[in-house]
């Protein structure tokens, strides 16, 4: 096994993939000699410098020419430096990528990753801060990856290189480039299919599916909880398209209690999308109605301030408490500063106000 840290998995899964196969390219603003903008991956341009492609500031330019040469049968690797850019290649997206091989009668696979860093983290505001899978989840063709975990990203990376369908790979931007895990030293134990989730911690009380930032507030709240008593089961999806319900769907006939948490906006988020799915399916088998902890629909704001709009731990916490009928102690009700930055969660809009 290999002890490294998430963007060292990452760096790993596609040099080795380059190495491997020749029609994969890696291309996007600033990712050769700078290494990339998201996480650095220096040895790429290093090795591969006629597969490694600086591209213009043009996403809808360079895209497109992605999707041209996953038409031809190369597997192209674009990135994004900031999601939010993904609305400038949108029709690149959804009608080139998503739609081709439907209709070329399936004649036309489109093997690309487009990858990019997702949600705060940066203190760059509105336009680089946003969470983008709940407007990318209604197109179908499109898979989308949503890793936490080092040895997570390595395995799905190298799946996702291998799969003739487009695929959306989106990292968490806040700190997990820093976790570390061990990955496989041997190619063969290294794939991890999409369409698994990963129970991460065991429990009974309440299920909590989560990803990114709000997978570790949701373990962290665990910890807290178990000290009160409260057993929590928590459900790692890693991909959101394919989801894997059947084990959120066995989690809530054990617990009888869902908590759904992403730091996207909570309205059109993929949490509401994997509570119609439960209640469609296992209605019967909820104890109490289903609690999302999502961003309120709101922009951004630029600095630290930043932190105090998305959720964290404690409103993970208050959910659990509230689909529990469970009562707060004082210390989850109050406030608290960030960094010198007092909180303005409480004057957040609601969600049915912005």
């Amino acid at each position: 096994m290999r002890h490294v840290s998430y963007a060292q998995a990452l760096e790993a899964a596609v040099f080795e993939e380059m190495q491997r196969d020749s029609k994969v390219y890696y291309m996007g603003e600033d990712v050769g000699v700078f290494g990339g903008a998201i996480s650095k991956m220096y040895s790429l341009f290093q090795t591969f410098p006629e597969r490694v492609m600086d591209m213009p500031l043009d996403e809808k330019g360079f895209t497109g020419i992605a999707v041209g040469m996953a038409w031809m049968g190369l597997r192209p690797i674009v990135e994004f430096m900031y999601p939010d850019f993904l609305v400038l290649a949108m029709n690149e997206v959804a009608h080139g990528a998503c739609k081709e091989y439907w209709l070329s009668n399936q004649k036309v696979p489109v093997p690309m990753v487009i990858r990019s860093a997702q949600g705060i983290g940066s203190q760059c505001g509105a336009h680089h801060s946003e969470c983008i899978e709940g407007w990318m989840m209604n197109y179908p063709g499109l898979k989308i990856a949503v890793p936490t975990f080092p040895e997570d990203a390595y395995g799905m990376m190298k799946y996702a290189i291998r799969d003739n369908d487009p695929v959306l790979w989106l990292d968490c931007r806040t700190t997990i480039y820093t976790e570390e895990a061990d990955i496989p030293e041997k190619e063969k134990d290294a794939l991890i299919p999409f369409g698994k989730a990963r129970v991460r911690r065991e429990g009974t009380d309440v299920t909590i599916v989560a990803w990114h930032k709000l997978l570790k507030d949701a373990l962290a709240a665990a910890d807290d909880l178990e000290k009160q008593g409260i057993s929590c089961e928590i459900i790692d999806p890693r991909t959101l398209i394919p989801f894997d319900i059947e084990t959120v769907l066995a989690s809530v006939r054990k617990t009888g209690h869902l908590v759904i948490a992403h730091e996207a906006n909570v309205r059109g988020g993929f949490g509401a999308e994997i509570a119609a799915q439960v209640t469609e399916r296992e209605a019967g088998a909820l104890k109490a109605p289903i609690v999302r902890v999502g961003t309120p629909n709101t922009y951004i704001p630029v600095g630290m301030v930043e932190w105090q709009i998305v959720p964290d731990k404690m409103d993970v916490i208050r959910a659990i408490k509230k689909t529990l009928g469970r009562e707060l102690l004082e210390e989850e009700k109050g406030q608290v500063e960030v960094d010198g930055v007092a909180e303005l969660k409480k004057s957040r809009p609601k969600n049915d106000e912005a």
